[in-house]
């Protein structure tokens, strides 16, 4: 039995003691009833009685609810991979807080003890015809998040809106600048991460929420085309965004690369949804730059000026540190492989490792956002037919890295060894590391008698 169905059960035979109605609400029903297959991860229970009382009851077994918001009387409890939210009824009855869900498809309800299906708002009939049906006109004026939420069942479930709720959408979209930052976050986030199709902000731009959100969306669109590109920066940006996930999906594939190491949480999300947001945000400085002199268009410091504005728009929205300075370095580095690629340098090794160096734990993303950007270009526009010469640069970039990697985790000697052989102190002895780490990497040393060998000589 699954933890959801053996909580539900006992739920059952603690309100036959605790008194009071108790409803299954939200997703569980929703996904549920759209796919006896589906196993969710969140319970949503309505309850009308005391619900001080019945938590106290359920922590007295072992379960550890916890307050969200005491004021409302909404408790929490986590067990492994299963979020169970018990919050006490708004309004007098049930259809009374229904009547305050978002979507039709949200607002059916299962009476437990009876197993009832209470469904005043039709949202049976809406998943039956695959509809996204707001259930007032209020629903998304009063949480104007809540747009971003259905962004996300019409990308998760292929379901459309209707016409009252997709001119709500269009309509509300703007007041999405007032709402609460982390929250937008969260819900933005949670369309990157149920995008399997590559087309969330395609969907977004439609529903006119994207130049609510970030800025320069539309001057992007009316710029972008040069010598390497002949589609506008916009579109390019959605490609390059298409392309990573492709990548993750399997559709494209690239030697040497391990997707497991986008599975890295940050937060509540994965590596792979920052990625994926840095693939698309990877030329917003493109407009700032657009310089036209002659009939020749040049966006110079794109690259420089994009940092600074996603800089900005990361703190904006609340990302996690850690994300926020990822996505930065991300769009900051993401012409580099590219200029090394162009070099007329013949010997790459030491440009390499001046890489690797230079963005240590974020060279491997950089080298997956590049190859994205350049292979959305190239599926339009390829005179110079580099997009599998340029796949398999990519490929020997990383595998250079691996080795990069291998040999700053392996050192041939330690800090304590040089301080011992050489006298040296302090800063001195991490620039010895740092030349051996080089010179290892560029197959000048080979072997801890190497090493030896040349610490003694200084």
């Amino acid at each position: 039995m699954s933890n959801s169905n053996e909580f539900i059960n006992q739920f059952k035979c603690m309100l036959k003691s605790v008194g009071g109605d108790a409803y299954l609400v939200g997703g569980y029903v929703r996904d549920k009833l759209i796919s006896s297959r589906i196993e969710p991860n969140d319970i949503d229970i309505i309850y009308s009685g005391d619900i001080s009382k019945l938590i106290n009851e359920f922590n007295n077994l072992g379960y550890k609810f916890f307050s969200i918001k005491e004021d409302i009387g909404i408790y929490r409890c986590i067990i492994e991979n299963l979020t169970i939210d018990v919050a006490a009824m708004k309004g007098k009855s049930i259809e009374e807080d229904l009547a305050k869900r978002d979507f039709t498809i949200n607002a059916i309800c299962i009476k437990l003890l009876e197993n009832k299906i209470i469904d005043p708002f039709k949202g049976r009939n809406s998943i039956k015809s695959r509809i996204i049906q707001n259930v007032s006109d209020k629903s998304l004026e009063d949480d104007p998040v809540r747009i971003l939420r259905g962004i996300r069942f019409y990308i998760t479930y292929g379901m459309h809106f209707s016409f009252d709720t997709e001119n709500n959408l269009i309509r509300i979209a703007p007041n999405l600048k007032s709402c609460v930052k982390e929250r937008v976050f969260n819900e933005f986030m949670k369309i990157i991460e149920s995008d399997k199709e590559g087309k969330a902000f395609e969907f977004l731009d439609n529903y006119n929420i994207l130049r609510n959100m970030f800025p320069y969306i539309d001057e992007l669109k009316t710029i972008g085309k040069c010598k390497y590109h002949i589609e506008d920066a916009f579109t390019h940006m959605n490609l390059t965004y298409g392309v990573f996930k492709d990548l993750l999906n399997k559709r494209i594939t690239i030697n040497n690369l391990d997707l497991s190491v986008f599975e890295k949480k940050i937060g509540n999300f994965r590596l792979k949804e920052y990625v994926a947001f840095a693939c698309f945000m990877h030329d917003i400085g493109k407009f700032k730059c657009y310089k036209k002199t002659d009939e020749k268009i040049s966006f110079y410091g794109h690259d420089v000026e994009g940092a600074k504005i996603i800089k900005s728009v990361c703190e904006d929205m609340n990302f996690p540190k850690e994300a926020s300075e990822l996505i930065e370095k991300l769009v900051e580095g993401h012409m580099y492989p590219l200029g090394l690629f162009n070099s007329d340098i013949k010997e790459l090794k030491k440009s390499f490792y001046k890489y690797f160096n230079k963005y240590e734990k974020f060279s491997l993303q950089l080298l997956v956002l590049s190859f994205c950007d350049n292979y959305a270009a190239s599926m339009i526009f390829d005179p110079k037919n580099e997009k599998k010469r340029y796949k398999e640069f990519i490929e020997n970039m990383l595998s250079e890295y691996k080795r990069y990697t291998e040999i700053k985790k392996h050192r041939l000697v330690s800090g304590s060894e040089i301080i011992s052989i050489t006298g040296k102190q302090g800063p001195e002895v991490g620039s010895l590391l740092e030349n051996i780490d080089k010179f290892r990497y560029l197959g000048k040393i080979n072997t801890r008698e190497d090493v030896i060998k040349y610490l003694g000589e200084k």
